[in-house]
């Protein structure tokens, strides 16, 4: 079955995407992996004074992904010297001073309180770093998340069109076989039989002298042994397999539950079957179902 445009549809989980972009003072790096997850897992790392946008990032993430895990990381470099502010604290100070000189009158101390033994005490004077303005870094990484994004989604749309090739490689291999199994549909039945009469001779070393009762048992046989509806219902998911592909993402859930279904039927056929020709062909379909199965594994 050839299908038109399937390899524009899928998409793989794993891909990596890296954009930068700066603010009045800091210079920014985001990097995204993807990775294969059964669902959607998001975990962001940034700097401490950053955590604050970490849900605002989470959630500009979570409207372009399906499935699969994205570790995403936001690195900072300072650009020129760092902002800061002159802090003092006069109402501290005034204290201070007047404690001193209290206490210099209380003990008959020598000495003044001087402006630079005021300018060493941390706590009363200090230089404090310049806030980051988080609206104008918010804006940046925004772009950022979404143009690394962007990256990824090209890596994953290109490893999407090799996995497209070996799927579509293992649903014509088990189209085939599908073939060769209902094509010996019709015959197992009549083998039954042959084997049957070669049994019965070979034990009674004489013709079978009741007909009448092997034709109960082949009868009996053809009933277990009917694999039609089986055959069926496998053709039919392996169409829903191809018109899944076919059709807009995510795919990978619905694959995997289709496949379950392809497993349990395939199982069916052979026990049913019981057939020397049939069973090295349920072997391929199943080793074939398998290799679906690990390729599903990694489309979105």
């Amino acid at each position: 079955m050839i299908v038109f445009g399937l390899v524009l549809m899928l998409k793989s989980m794993t891909g990596y995407g890296r954009a930068e972009g700066a603010t009045a003072t800091h210079l920014y790096a985001l990097e995204i992996q993807a990775f294969n997850h059964r669902f959607t897992d998001i975990r962001i790392r940034l700097p401490k004074a950053l955590a604050s946008m970490e849900h605002e990032l989470h959630r500009e993430l979570r409207g372009r992904v399906h499935r699969g895990r994205f570790d995403v990381q936001v690195t900072e470099k300072l650009l020129g010297e760092i902002p800061r502010t002159l802090r003092i604290d006069r109402g501290a100070i005034e204290q201070y001073v007047g404690a001193l000189r209290e206490l210099q009158r209380e003990l008959d101390l020598q000495g003044d309180v001087t402006i630079e033994a005021l300018i060493g005490l941390r706590d009363l004077v200090s230089l404090e770093a310049t806030e980051v303005d988080l609206a104008e870094t918010g804006m940046v990484l925004r772009q950022l998340i979404h143009r690394a994004m962007d990256e990824v989604e090209s890596m994953r749309r290109k490893e999407g069109e090799n996995l497209a090739r070996g799927l579509e490689g293992c649903l014509t291999q088990i189209e085939a076989a599908l073939q060769t199994v209902e094509a010996r549909v019709p015959h197992i039945v009549e083998a039954y039989r042959t084997r049957m009469q070669e049994r019965v001779g070979a034990l009674l070393d004489a013709p079978l002298s009741d007909p009448d009762r092997l034709a109960q048992e082949v009868v009996l046989f053809a009933d277990r042994s009917d694999i039609t509806e089986e055959c069926t219902r496998l053709k039919s998911h392996l169409q829903q397999f191809w018109s899944i592909l076919q059709g807009a993402g995510p795919h990978g859930r619905r694959h995997e539950f289709l496949l379950q279904e392809m497993h349990r039927e395939i199982n069916t056929i052979g026990a049913k079957a019981a057939d020397v020709l049939i069973s090295p062909v349920v072997v391929e379909i199943k080793a074939d179902l398998e290799r679906l199965r690990e390729q599903v594994q990694n489309i979105e």
